[in-house]
């Protein structure tokens, strides 16, 4: 660890850390993170189900939160990659910097380790889920997971976000075999395994939406119900083909043989955005050359300000 990593680490005090753990809800990390207006949507979303945890009181801090505008400025010409991971712009229109590689692992497979990079965030989201997964089914098949984003973010072919380490594709479970890609039905969907995957992360860690294909909904919606879920609680969480009500789980095509999850990430997106005018100073971002320097740089907007806007696969 560098003086000046070790600095930041030193002035985020010893409390620091991720709001997941505490399994406590993105908006009120938010707020701790940021004086910036936030819009209440996502706190229906992630209201827990009826077998979740309470959440456990835990204090918050942003690793930057000590640091003035100017010792940023430091960081990111002399060690930008002291700031962490960085998820610049908007899932559709954005870039990655500082990127984590999801690892190898006994619980999961990647279906492509050169797509594996996410901030760190996302990463550990999902290896929080898959992992939970397996403490509740100790003898579960290997999961395919899917793509993250480039080492450095930007467009992925062919899809049309994935593009700032916000977003992965998980595969399904399926009864007595690992496989990635195949279409999930009635008849091979491990319902208890992926309802357990779906349940984990959509109450424990910050899912902006998941696309699943609609046919694989009901199934799910199902087994959760038998299982003693409130109807009231999973009627916001599944939302089919329809946006009424803003679902966390809408159907988009193509999502029979796994599914996406998009994550906000707290961390990521504030240091970001707090660092924003200092990487575009250093020439760190893409289009820093650009000839109009009274309009606004391509990927000053934020994922924060359009969490109401149309959801992009």
């Amino acid at each position: 660890m560098g003086p000046l990593a070790a600095a930041l680490l030193a002035a985020a005090g010893a409390s620091a850390t991720y709001w997941w753990h505490s399994g406590g809800g993105s908006r009120d990390a938010r707020a701790a993170l940021s004086s910036e207006p936030d819009s209440n949507a996502g706190e229906a979303k992630r209201n827990v189900g009826a077998q979740t945890p309470p959440p456990v009181d835990l204090e918050v801090v942003h690793p930057l939160a000590a640091m003035d505008d100017d010792e940023i400025g430091e960081l990111v010409q002399k060690d930008p990659s002291a700031l962490g991971s960085m998820s610049v712009g908007l899932p559709n229109r954005g870039m990655l910097l500082n990127p984590v590689e999801f690892p190898d692992s006994p619980f999961w497979k990647r279906a492509d380790p050169t797509h594996s990079w996410g901030t760190r965030e996302s990463v550990e989201f999902v290896e929080f889920g898959i992992k939970h997964v397996n403490e509740l089914f100790p003898d579960s098949p290997l999961l395919y997971v899917g793509d993250f984003s480039a080492h450095g973010g930007g467009r992925l072919r062919p899809h049309k976000s994935h593009q700032s380490g916000r977003d992965v594709d998980i595969g399904y479970y399926y009864l007595g075999e690992s496989v990635w890609y195949r279409r999930a039905d009635a008849r091979n969907l491990d319902r208890a395994r992926t309802w357990a995957l779906l349940k984990v992360l959509i109450t424990r860690t910050p899912v902006e939406y998941v696309f699943m294909d609609r046919g694989i909904q009901p199934l799910l919606k199902e087994y959760a119900l038998a299982q003693g879920e409130d109807p009231e609680w999973l009627s916001r969480v599944f939302g089919g083909t329809s946006k009424a009500g803003d679902p966390i789980v809408r159907h988009r095509a193509g999502h029979a043989t796994h599914f996406h999850v998009r994550f906000e990430n707290p961390t990521a997106e504030l240091t970001a955005r707090r660092s924003f005018a200092w990487l575009e100073q250093a020439g760190l971002l893409p289009g820093h050359r650009r000839k109009k320097r009274n309009t606004p740089h391509p990927l000053q907007a934020t994922a924060a300000a359009q969490r109401s806007a149309e959801a992009v696969e």
